[in-house]
C-alpha cells in the first residue's frame, strides 16, 4: 500500500459539483464497506421535476441521518437556495460524529460558503484540530481560499475513486497499524 504523508486530502476538480458529490458519496460507501469508521457529511442531490435545482441533503456519516439543506424554490424565484437552519443542523450532527472518534472525517466539499468563512468550515477545522484524517473536495476556482484556510501540508487527489481509496486506506492504516493487514486485504494489496 502506498503511504501518503499528509492526513488531509482534497479532491481537486473542475467538474460540476453534482459529479463530485456522487464521487464523494461513492468513496464514503466503499470505505465504510471496508470497515473504515467514518464521520462527517456527504451530499446527496435528488432531482426534482420542473426545476433546475435538485433537493440537497447532507448525510451524517456517523448516524446515517439525512438533513435537507435546500429551500423549496418559489414559482417566481430563480436559482437554488441554501437552507441555513438545515445546514446548521447537519453541521451539528457532523461535528458530533467527528468528535465521537472516527478513523476518517469526510466533508463533501470546501465550497463557496466555506471560502466565505461559513458553511462547514468549523467541521473541517474540527477534524484538523482533533488530528483526524480529513477528506474533502475543492474546485480549482476556490483552491487558493482552501490553501489559505488549510495551509500547505495536504495531499492533492485527482477526482478518481481509486486514488481516494488509496489515500484513505493509507492514512487510516498509518494511524491504526493493527488495521493495516485487513485494509490491505480489503483493497487487494
Amino acid at each position: 500500500m502506498e503511504v501518503f504523508t499528509s492526513p488531509i486530502a482534497a479532491v481537486v476538480h473542475e467538474t460540476r459539483a453534482v459529479a463530485i458529490d456522487r464521487l464523494m458519496l461513492e468513496a464514503a460507501t466503499r470505505l465504510r464497506a471496508r470497515g473504515v469508521k467514518l464521520g462527517g457529511l456527504v451530499q446527496h442531490n435528488v432531482e426534482k421535476h420542473g426545476t433546475d435545482c435538485a433537493a440537497m441533503l447532507l448525510e451524517d456519516l456517523r448516524s446515517g441521518k439525512h438533513v435537507a439543506i435546500s429551500l423549496e424554490q418559489s414559482r417566481r424565484g430563480s436559482g437554488c437556495r441554501l437552507d441555513a437552519a438545515g445546514l446548521a443542523e447537519a453541521a451539528a450532527l457532523g461535528g458530533r460524529g467527528i468528535a465521537g472518534g472516527v478513523d476518517l472525517a469526510i466533508i463533501s466539499k470546501f465550497g463557496a460558503q466555506e471560502a466565505a468563512g461559513k458553511g462547514l468550515r468549523e467541521e473541517l477545522a474540527q477534524a484538523v484540530m482533533l488530528e483526524t484524517p480529513l477528506l474533502t473536495s475543492v474546485s480549482l476556482r476556490l483552491l487558493s481560499a482552501f490553501e489559505d484556510f488549510i495551509g500547505v501540508s495536504w495531499t492533492r487527489l485527482p477526482p478518481e475513486l481509486a486514488a481516494i481509496e488509496a489515500w484513505a486506506l493509507s492514512v487510516v492504516a498509518a494511524r491504526e497499524p493493527a488495521l493495516a493487514p485487513a485494509l490491505d486485504r480489503a483493497f487487494g494489496a
